[in-house]
């Protein structure tokens, strides 16, 4: 390599430093390994979706009762899914929660109430059990990155991963960039994991901002363009998520509200939930939003969330909480004058997010088995980029099983590594650098404007054969226009890649939206001209891969595991 590239060999590298990556890290750490984690944020402790803070934490714990025990939640799983659900994945995992809880609890994280000292376990979402912990998670995210930092992990910092190095369908590196320094790495490693979250900025919002999203706004799909580029098999792409969010606000808290009693009413002051599940605003997230969505087209919105019916002692705690994953909240209504316990809070519908489809344990993004392993040998995954989630649970469990599951890989791999191709690499950072200083083409702004404004236009929430159509034509072309994107800086060349990455998923969920030929759990994939859910032909995972023309699509019965559908015998996507 040139003297100006910074070359690394580590045990394992780590893209993506949020919870996923941190938990991941930890028993790598532990086990004596030589740990790279690559973050675009800033500063460890504060950098993925629940940096700021978080109020809820989904888990079992095993504590006595029947209904809080992994074998009781597991029996949920299929019709808390529709069916489509890697289960021997979610049972690692649902085991794996109370371990995983308590070994969160020792590194100084507080689930209690100090109200009571003992934890305030709420229902919600459709969930059999009071699985969710309901406190005050302000220093969730920096007590775990205080854990890696302590055991010596090594943080590359503003970095973003490009490229994923393998051969023979064996990951052996990646390639990053500092978006500060303009310092490229050449990294390699017995093992990488890919752990960069859900896909945001995809759709338009109620805004118009962008960056005003649900989720964090710097989830853009790198995992799963990184991976898919590489030759990673991804799943479940056709599922979207969305929620629902304060009106000029967008912003976490629909589960406290939901799971504390508060009501939805549409304009005629009607409590509608109730007409489209027997669980009214308990139902998943999914049905919730799906419901909202379907009274605004029938005329009844606006729609508002009425929270006056709370007790005293539960609107004193939503007070309290609410602030946590955006402490900005109470003086955006302070400043509107608004009372939430008096006054019923208007709420619009999200933007998109390929993400989770608005259920637990499904997720969309890199497949994977039961170690966090995707069809890449040495290829890890967790978070919301992976098959199996949970939210912020989900990507602590999987993250933690996913770094195990590294250290066995690692354990048994031979040191003998290949070289970085120096050439290979070289044109990787020319055909980046290019975007700078360029003088004619779109800014990444205006490319992603074209991109959100056709998932919306053709995708959203009500799907069909022509629009999706019409948005493949539309993304296809997109791309053809990405060499001529341009960057003023290196902050801009970031966000280059950045849009590259949401138009290629945009891309990949359109295409397995078209192949779904059926409506599937509400708001996350509803076809208007398939309007039934047709078990008998498709409760299959839908599976794609890199093809020579573009995404190439598969299916897989959902009784068998997603590693059925792996094949790690030969690279299926280029060396670099």
């Amino acid at each position: 390599m040139k003297d100006d590239w910074k070359t690394i060999d580590t045990d394992l590298l780590i893209i993506g430093g949020g919870v996923a990556g941190c938990m991941a890290a930890i028993p790598a750490l532990e086990a004596g390994l030589d740990v790279v984690i690559c973050e675009k944020g800033k500063v460890l402790d504060h950098c993925g979706s629940v940096g700021c803070g978080v109020d809820q934490y989904l888990t079992v714990m095993d504590s006595g009762p029947e209904w809080d025990t992994p074998e009781f939640l597991l029996k949920y799983v299929p019709e808390l899914t529709d069916g489509i659900v890697d289960m021997a994945v979610t049972s690692k995992l649902i085991h794996q929660m109370p371990r995983i809880f308590r070994k969160i609890e020792s590194f100084g994280v507080n689930f209690k109430d100090p109200r009571t000292d003992d934890y305030y376990r709420l229902r919600s979402f459709g969930l059999p059990g009071t699985y969710h912990v309901n406190f005050d998670g302000t220093d969730f995210k920096k007590l775990i990155g205080q854990q890696v930092r302590r055991a010596k992990g090594a943080v590359l910092m503003r970095t973003m991963g490009v490229q994923i190095l393998t051969e023979d369908n064996r990951v052996y590196g990646g390639i990053a960039f500092n978006f500060r320094t303009g310092e490229w790495y050449a990294i390699r490693a017995k093992a990488v994991m890919l752990a960069t979250g859900d896909v945001n900025r995809i759709s338009k919002n109620a805004s118009g901002v962008a960056f005003d999203s649900w989720h964090c706004p710097y989830n853009t799909g790198d995992a799963q363009a990184m991976g898919y580029r590489a030759g990673a098999t991804l799943a479940n792409m056709e599922s979207v998520e969305t929620t629902l969010t304060p009106k000029g606000f967008s912003s976490q808290g629909l589960n406290a509200l939901v799971s504390l009693g508060a009501h939805f009413l549409n304009k005629d002051g009607e409590r509608f939930m109730f007409k489209y599940t027997e669980k009214g605003e308990n139902a998943r997230r999914a049905v919730i939003a799906d419901a909202v969505i379907n009274e605004y087209l029938l005329g009844n919105g606006p729609i508002y969330v009425d929270c006056s019916v709370m007790p005293k002692a539960e609107l004193d705690f939503l007070e309290e909480t609410l602030q946590v994953d955006r402490y900005t909240m109470p003086a955006f209504y302070q400043q509107k004058k608004h009372d939430i316990r008096t006054q019923p809070i208007e709420v619009s519908v999200s933007e998109l997010s390929i993400r989770r489809s608005g259920v637990y344990f499904r997720g969309s993004g890199l497949a994977v088995d039961t170690n966090g392993e995707t069809s890449i040998e040495g290829l890890f995954s967790a978070g919301d980029c992976a098959t199996v989630s949970g939210g912020v649970a989900g990507a602590a469990v999987l993250g933690h099983m996913a770094g195990e599951g590294a250290v066995q890989r690692i354990q048994r791999t031979s040191d003998k590594r290949p070289e970085i191709d120096s050439r290979m690499a070289e044109d990787i950072r020319a055909g980046a650098m290019a975007h700078i200083g360029r003088q004619e083409g779109d800014s990444w702004q205006q490319f992603e404007e074209k991109t959100r404004q056709t998932v919306t236009d053709y995708v959203g929430f009500r799907r069909t054969d022509k629009g999706l159509k019409m948005a493949l034509e539309t993304l296809k072309s997109l791309a053809k226009k990405e060499p001529e994107l341009k960057a003023d800086d290196l902050h801009g060349l970031m966000r280059v890649h950045e849009s590259q990455n949401i138009r290629l998923n945009a891309e990949i969920m359109a295409q397995a939206s078209l192949s779904r030929k059926e409506t599937r759990t509400g708001a996350s994939h509803w076809r208007l001209d398939y309007p039934d859910t047709d078990n008998e032909n498709w409760q299959k995972f839908i599976l794609v891969d890199r093809g020579k023309n573009g995404p190439e699509l598969r299916t897989l019965d959902c009784s068998r595991p997603l590693s059925d559908g792996f094949s790690r015998t030969k690279s299926k996507g280029a060396a670099a």
